[in-house]
């Protein structure tokens, strides 16, 4: 819009209604959550297979500590076992948040089989998937007879874990984000307990220390030193 003044013109420039300003703000995060959601869905990729003869993880008593600082959380980590697991990464996810202290030290959960249960993973459609921190199956029931013939339930139970990743350094960081469904790999590091506190409130985190148990907690919770990929 123009307006002139004793022989002057000069242009006026319309303020867009707050409203609208509003709007488009709120279109721009909305369109950041939905690619943040995206990426994470399509991160477990690669491919299903099977790889057999992988042994039993390595277990044994450590001590130690390290300290983290991210997103405003400081956080203790607590060495309780040196921890070395090879195995066939069977799912993936991807966290990108910042508002929990897991999220924040610890961006990806990768689901991890050996023994029979790795070795099958072609013949039986287990179903991983990750649901809220937690890897879970979701198994047709026509392979229930394939379960049964490989050592059971107890024997698919202990031969693979949800593995909560926490990177020791930016490198193994890098090289953690780098895992797919279908690699084989091998992980070093620690069994941990974690402490951490934020604006004044606390948090804890604990690894479970055996491969036998199940529901909450049941997770290992790995402060990863170094990802080695086998093949």
């Amino acid at each position: 819009m123009e307006e002139s003044f004793q022989g002057q013109t000069w242009t006026i420039k319309e303020k867009k209604p707050l409203r609208k300003k509003i709007l488009l703000v709120v279109l721009i995060l909305l369109c950041i959550l939905l690619l943040l959601f995206i990426a994470r869905e399509i991160y477990d990729i690669g491919e299903r297979r099977s790889i057999a003869g992988i042994g039993d993880p390595i277990q044994t008593p450590a001590d130690g500590s390290a300290h983290i600082s991210s997103f405003g959380f400081d956080v203790h980590v607590t060495f309780e076992y040196a921890y070395e697991i090879e195995g066939l990464a069977v799912h993936t996810r991807r966290y990108f948040g910042f508002t929990s202290m897991a999220d924040a030290i610890s961006p990806m959960d990768v689901g991890i089989a050996w023994g029979k249960v790795a070795a099958t993973n072609e013949l039986i459609d287990y179903g991983w998937d990750h649901n809220n921190r937690a890897l879970v199956m979701d198994l047709d029931p026509t392979d229930v007879g394939k379960v049964v013939a490989i050592g059971g339930t107890g024997y698919l139970l202990s031969h693979f874990s949800n593995n909560h990743l926490i990177p020791a350094n930016f490198g193994v960081s890098h090289d953690i984000k780098k895992i797919r469904r279908g690699d084989h790999i091998k992980l070093k590091g620690y069994l941990v307990s974690v402490y951490g506190t934020r604006f004044g409130n606390e948090y804890g985190w604990e690894s479970s220390t055996s491969r036998t148990d199940q529901g909450d907690g049941a997770c290992e919770v790995m402060y990863v030193t170094e990802v080695e990929f086998l093949d």
